[in-house]
């Protein structure tokens, strides 16, 4: 398969880990980053650490620090978080060249923002299979699952066959999602009530993993966000979430504790969540504006937000 030409926003852990995988498998790649992180890139590259057996590697790729607005990429991957969105769209739009952008930032209100700003037959969704934290100029990195890729009208495109088909030789498994916006949804409302139960811990997954009462309480609030999103017709998705949590809590409960307690819930969750707050207060309040076209009762949501420590929560419960 012909190689890409693809540009990343977002030089980040994921940014970073995604653009030195696609260079290395000879793809061409240019990474966008500012500030300090810019410098480091130029200094030392791209330096990823694997947190697992601290197996360490550097890969240099071109940096500039802005979107070229008359170059041509077949691909612009962006991965910002939530709340950075709207200024990156504003970057973005300004290269009319590009064919395909694929958004990996989180988001409970759907794509309209992107198709506003860079046209519908430019968006691409997908969502990350990686996480971890940047100290200094290193990434420390995980890899946990499949990368998610959609189209907005769930088909299976030449374009998206060719950039899974990229990320995938890249060493990157990729499963493709027929319903992309309801699949970044349901991530937002797993996300939500967990990250209140974890900022109601001091954000330490190790001392969540203790408190079963709100482990339970973390349970119940995905279960009624979840109804949240069915309410407005989202079907569930992937659909493996819907039997997950048809397991009753004493099965559930254990479980859960246990995966908390685990290195991987360290890096994956509980670093990206101290990292990733004014990210989770955007979340939350979009999410409650879906909880408050539903119309239906959620005492479970309401109590974790009410006992979260997150600022939002308690500006958005009492009506600010």
């Amino acid at each position: 398969m012909k190689k890409m030409k693809v540009l990343f926003f977002g030089a980040g852990v994921l940014g970073s880990l995604y653009a030195a995988r696609l260079h290395e498998a000879g793809n061409e790649v240019t990474l966008i980053a500012r500030g300090s992180r810019l410098e480091d890139l130029k200094e030392h590259g791209i330096v990823l650490e694997r947190f697992d057996n601290g197996e360490r590697t550097t890969t240099k790729v071109p940096v500039v620090d802005q979107v070229p607005p008359e170059e041509y990429f077949d691909l612009c991957v962006v991965l910002v978080q939530k709340n950075q969105l709207e200024s990156a769209l504003s970057a973005l739009k300004v290269n009319p060249h590009i064919p395909t952008f694929l958004f990996m930032n989180n988001t409970a209100q759907g794509p309209q923002a992107m198709i506003d700003a860079v046209g519908r037959e430019r968006v691409m969704m997908g969502h990350a299979n990686a996480g971890g934290e940047r100290i200094g100029h290193v990434v420390h990195y995980m890899i946990n699952q499949e990368m998610t890729l959609g189209e907005l009208d769930g088909s299976n495109s030449e374009r998206l066959q060719r950039i899974a088909e990229t990320f995938k030789e890249a060493g990157f498994a990729v499963e493709i999602s027929k319903n992309v916006d309801a699949w970044k949804r349901y991530h937002v409302a797993l996300a939500v009530p967990f990250a209140l139960a974890m900022y109601m811990n001091e954000s330490c997954n190790y001392r969540l993993s203790e408190n079963r009462k709100d482990v339970k309480l973390c349970m119940a609030g995905i279960r009624e966000a979840f109804k949240v999103l069915r309410t407005l017709g989202y079907p569930v998705e992937p659909s493996k979430l819907h039997y997950v949590f048809a397991f009753p809590d004493f099965l559930l409960v254990p479980l859960f504790q246990r995966v908390l307690k685990s290195k991987v819930a360290d890096i994956g969750m509980a670093r990206h969540l101290k990292n990733a707050r004014e990210e989770m207060v955007q979340l939350t309040k979009e999410f409650l504006v879906l909880m408050e076209k539903a119309g239906i009762e959620t005492p479970v949501l309401d109590e974790l937000l009410r006992c979260s420590e997150m600022q939002v929560a308690s500006e958005a419960w009492s009506g600010a």
